[in-house]
């Protein structure tokens, strides 16, 4: 008999869930993927979780992946980091032809399909969430699990059922164009522009915050959170959390900042830990370092100490964080000039805020 299980999202077994179970089956060889649109937060997902199953030998699994720059829903830096994994090749669907009129496609790439392979078993995944957050294992989706032994052939139909999906894959990906240097220069370029940032389009892994007090974030601003590369903010006097004499290194941020660091903007009680970031400070070695909602309402992000990783000290500076990986981040420092060439850019897309106190900040 074929193998059968089912997905029922996200109550009743994710995406992600079906995922590990695959993996869990040993002699993992290969994994093909089709989805419509990739995701910063479904691949730090992904990654996360097959690292955990599969330790080393994930970097040794030849790794396919097949999306769209339809509507601009793929994340450049997304593609980027799949890119860069080992035995990683990532192609583009119509790729020219959506380059040439601002991310609209000639035909909407659609599949959410997985095709795994290990030394004994061919696996089938197709469902409705794509390779978002959301898809994987926070939305309500739905899908199936098809799973033939080519050692112990069961019924005909599974293995001509996953063979034809196999022989549709290969069509596809000989037909999308490699994601080289150059494309994904391209689709930076495209996503970057500020009529995308200015009004991006939804994906799965945009919800609403709950949050519609006086200076709230609204949806569009924390979709703008999401996908936006660089977040800039005027430190102001930083406490000192370190000892009286010591300059502090932790960042009091707008509530909900959170979403540009990569996490969802779920209400968690004060003094919760939201998780952890890496982060270099000019380009120097990464660490980890923890991002909490405090009880003064504000995301508290703590930073790399002063003079041991950092700088002298942050009072008073303007900081930017450039994304530069799945919850990977550069600090740098800048100066008067920059700060006004950083709110321009942020006041051409409607990023530029400012907190309570008087302290600006945007994104761009």
């Amino acid at each position: 008999m074929s193998e059968i299980a089912r997905i029922a999202q996200p109550a009743l077994g994710t995406t992600l869930d079906a995922i590990e179970e695959i993996m869990k089956n040993g002699g993992f060889e290969s994994v093909d993927v089709a989805v419509a649109y990739i995701t910063s937060g479904g691949i730090f997902d992904l990654l996360k979780r097959a690292e955990a199953t599969l330790g080393g030998a994930w970097t040794a699994v030849e790794k396919r992946w097949i999306t769209s720059f339809d509507y601009c829903r793929s994340e450049p830096l997304a593609l980027k980091v799949l890119s860069s994994l080992p035995a990683s090749s990532v192609r583009v669907h119509d790729a020219a032809f959506c380059l040439a009129h601002k991310a609209m496609p000639r035909v909407p790439f659609h599949p959410k399909m997985y095709l795994f392979r290990n030394t004994t078993r061919d696996y089938a995944l197709a469902g409705s969430g794509n390779l978002s957050r959301s898809g994987l294992s926070r939305g309500v989706e739905a899908g199936l699990v098809l799973a033939v032994n080519r050692k112990n052939p069961p019924e005909q139909t599974s293995v001509d059922s996953i063979n034809e999906l196999r022989n549709w894959y290969s069509s596809i990906w000989k037909k999308a164009t490699p994601l080289d240097e150059n494309l994904l220069k391209q689709y930076f370029t495209l996503f970057d522009r500020a009529e995308n940032l200015r009004t991006p389009t939804p994906t799965e892994d945009d919800i609403a915050s709950g949050e519609t007090g006086s200076g709230a974030l609204s949806i569009r601003d924390l979709q703008k959170l999401r996908i936006c590369r660089h977040f800039w903010i005027e430190g102001g006097k930083i406490t000192r959390n370190r000892g009286p004499h010591l300059p502090g290194n932790q960042l009091m941020m707008k509530r909900l900042s959170r979403v540009f660091f990569g996490f969802l903007p779920a209400a968690v009680p004060e003094n919760t830990l939201i998780g952890t970031v890496a982060m270099s400070f000019n380009g120097g070695a990464l660490d980890s370092y923890s991002l909490t909602y405090s009880d003064n309402k504000m995301d508290k992000l703590v930073l790399p100490i002063p003079g041991g990783g950092g700088p002298a000290a942050y009072d008073n500076e303007c900081l930017l964080f450039r994304k530069v990986g799945s919850r990977t981040f550069d600090l740098t420092l800048g100066t008067k000039a920059d700060r006004v060439g950083w709110l321009n850019r942020s006041n051409a897309i409607g990023g530029a805020f400012k907190m309570s106190s008087g302290r600006a900040w945007g994104v761009f």
